[in-house]
């Protein structure tokens, strides 16, 4: 373990009892293709607007983030270890603000450790 993140983990006042606490990491960026419709100003047989579809990339925020473990619930069998990377799905994240840029992750919502 590097001395900054032995640093800010001695820095935890806490023992967590169900959650598991992460610093987030930088937002994972992915691309993703979607389709807008553009109207034609024409319509069909049955008076229904026509539109042509025209596919965009765009690059946006993944559904999923990545995290460094900062401490691990007491009560579990430990799957990761402190410093780990984990990724895990932003919704189910909450914010800690108990703790400077932290969140709270269930252990059953982490879904990889980063190899």
């Amino acid at each position: 373990m590097d001395k900054v993140l032995e640093t800010v983990i001695e820095g935890i006042e806490f023992t967590f009892e169900k959650d598991i606490l992460v610093k987030p990491l930088e937002p994972v960026m992915i691309t993703k293709e979607y389709e807008e419709q553009i109207p034609t100003g024409e319509q069909d047989e049955e008076g229904f607007n026509k539109y042509e579809v025209k596919k965009h990339t765009k690059e946006v925020e993944s559904d999923f983030a990545k995290g460094i473990v900062l401490a691990l619930p007491q009560n579990i069998e430990p799957y990761f270890n402190v410093g780990d990377i984990v990724i895990f799905p932003r919704k189910f994240a909450k914010d800690f603000d108990l703790f400077k840029n932290s969140q709270l992750v269930k252990p059953y919502d982490i879904v990889a450790k980063v190899k």
